[in-house]
């Protein structure tokens, strides 16, 4: 059975799950942009604008979210995103249009609350949807363990680890690979938190390298369901982005 219809499975089986159809549904809009910039190992930078538009709809333990992106890329011809930034060497140019849809699952094997562990599960499907140029044109797979572990009133840790699989296009070979993060997040108030990110995925293009960055990161969140989060991307490799920065919005419904 290939990974997409494990992942299908996995959709339709929530769906199945005893008082979840029954259960209160919370939905949430969103929309973000994110822009970053880098060499990615070539001679000349890469700039990729992603902007993408979600549904996402939580239910008891489990959480599923679409993502529709919109995609601009201006770099070197052959230089192609959709989860990862590929060099090219051609002339620059710039190409824009569809990105790559995702879904993604999500089940809380330890719901977070109180001062305990919280642990969660889950999987991202990328679908191919991206023009030529744009994107890999292969689907992507990746499946995550992310925990969070309250240390003081304010102080939590947080982290993840996966593994992603990508599709091989023709003209070039992309490595499968563990993916981690590991964080801190600092709740100022109720409603407002600071944070900063380092992640981590294997080399997924030869010769390219591991990719390290940092992300720091400030989010607001209202009683009326409105929620900000703005954050900063501090390359650490060739293979991660120089610099980048985005903003996402939600609302609650």
């Amino acid at each position: 059975m290939s990974k997409f219809c494990l992942f299908g499975a996995a959709c339709v089986a929530a769906l199945a799950v005893p008082g979840l159809a029954s259960a209160q549904v919370v939905w949430e809009g969103t929309a973000g942009v994110d822009y970053s910039s880098g060499k990615y190992g070539g001679s000349q930078d890469t700039h990729v604008l992603y902007a993408p538009l979600g549904l996402r709809a939580q239910a008891n333990r489990w959480r599923v979210e679409l993502a529709v992106p919109y995609v601009n890329i201006r770099g070197p011809e052959g230089s192609v995103g959709g989860g990862v930034v590929v060099p090219g060497d051609g002339a620059v140019s710039s190409r824009s249009g569809l990105g790559d849809v995702t879904l993604s699952a999500a089940y809380q094997l330890m719901p977070a609350g109180g001062q305990g562990l919280s642990l969660e599960v889950g999987g991202t499907v990328k679908f191919p949807t991206a023009d030529e140029d744009l994107g890999t044109g292969e689907s992507d797979y990746n499946l995550l363990v992310s925990a969070q572990l309250p240390l003081a009133d304010r102080f939590r840790l947080t982290g993840s680890v996966g593994y992603s699989w990508l599709g091989d296009p023709d003209l070039y070979e992309l490595e499968d690979g563990v993916t981690a993060s590991l964080g801190a997040i600092y709740d100022v108030s109720a409603t407002s938190s600071l944070g900063l990110m380092g992640s981590y995925r294997a080399e997924y293009f030869a010769g390219l390298g591991e990719q390290t960055q940092l992300n720091p990161f400030v989010s607001f969140r209202s009683a009326s369901g409105w929620s900000a989060t703005a954050y900063g991307t501090v390359g650490l490799s060739d293979a991660a982005p120089d610099y980048g920065a985005g903003l996402q919005l939600g609302r609650t419904f």
